[in-house]
């Protein structure tokens, strides 16, 4: 794999820095500011000019080589939790867990999006490649675009099956940032049928839009648009997939923070996880060498 981890490599307003004792890649261009560790190819933040961060990052994260980060945006693959069986491990896959490597970058001054009639005024595309890593000898390798600008953050997955046929599950384990969790309200998950994995993924149906009143972990059979508003921070962040079958909505609540060591007991107020996902009976089927890919827009708009 061809690398481009030099200083003078990186697109302008981006640099290659040591922060928490690891690897990141460090963007400060007007338009914005942000964080994409290399380990895990883990986007930790993301500061459009006049915004709060979009995305919230714990205080008591663990940074080291094959340990994940708690919050930003961790890639998800090739198996979601413990996989379809229930005993899959680690959970969530391998690729949060190496090193990935710099492949290209970036630095727009004015460029036309590939999905729509869109002009973005200053952006930066940054590219991840992981290969080698796969534990099972098999070969599956795996790529991730970010393209991070003021209007819009980009972040596309490809997962490319090795040798053999891959029932791939993944999934852009997002953490928005919200003033208060209970006070968020959502759009586009009213009506959808969900698997409850709170309940050992007992299947229900969303009557209206979801509240967090309490532990929420469900994998909803929703592939379109899904908003955030957030009254106290007075934004909505949308989340538009591409190639995804599930989205996933997670906050683990009191109940669940007090088990995790890398949060503060009061964190999980302060996020809410929308995740863009093929999961579960949403998996997808790749014969050997083909890719899949994943794709979520995030775009903030001011309430």
């Amino acid at each position: 794999m061809s690398t481009t981890t030099s200083p003078e490599d990186l697109p302008q307003g981006v640099t290659l820095e040591d922060l928490h004792g690891t690897p990141a890649l460090v963007v400060d261009i007007p338009a914005c500011s942000a964080v994409i560790h290399l380990d895990g190819a883990h986007l930790t933040s993301w500061v459009p000019d006049g915004e709060d961060d979009v995305l919230w990052t714990s205080p008591d994260a663990v940074y080291a080589e094959g340990e994940p980060i708690r919050g930003g945006i961790p890639l998800i693959g090739p198996w979601f939790g413990p996989g379809r069986d229930g005993r899959t491990t680690p959970s969530h896959g391998w690729l949060r867990n190496h090193r990935w490597e710099v492949v290209a970058g970036e630095h727009f001054h004015g460029w036309a999006d590939e999905d729509a009639d869109v002009v973005h005024s200053d952006s930066v595309a940054i590219t991840l490649g992981l290969e080698g890593a796969d534990p099972s000898g098999q070969g599956v390798a795996a790529q991730v675009q970010f393209v991070i600008g003021a209007d819009h953050l980009q972040v596309r997955l490809d997962v490319t099956a090795g040798d053999e046929p891959l029932e791939l599950e993944a999934a852009l384990h997002t953490y928005l940032s919200v003033g208060d969790v209970e006070a968020a309200r959502f759009t586009g998950l009213a009506g959808a049928s969900y698997l409850d994995n709170l309940r050992d993924l007992t299947p229900a149906v969303q009557e209206g839009e979801p509240e967090i009143d309490g532990p929420v972990d469900r994998v909803y059979e929703v592939s379109g648009p899904v908003t955030v508003h957030d009254p106290v921070l007075e934004r909505d962040i949308v989340v538009s997939p591409h190639g995804s079958s599930r989205t996933v909505l997670w906050n683990p609540f009191s109940d669940g923070a007090a088990h995790l060591d890398d949060m503060p007991l009061d964190a999980w107020k302060q996020f809410v996880c929308v995740e863009t996902a093929v999961a579960k009976d949403g998996f997808v089927s790749l014969a050997p060498g083909a890719t899949h890919c994943l794709k979520a827009r995030y775009e903030v708009a001011r309430s």
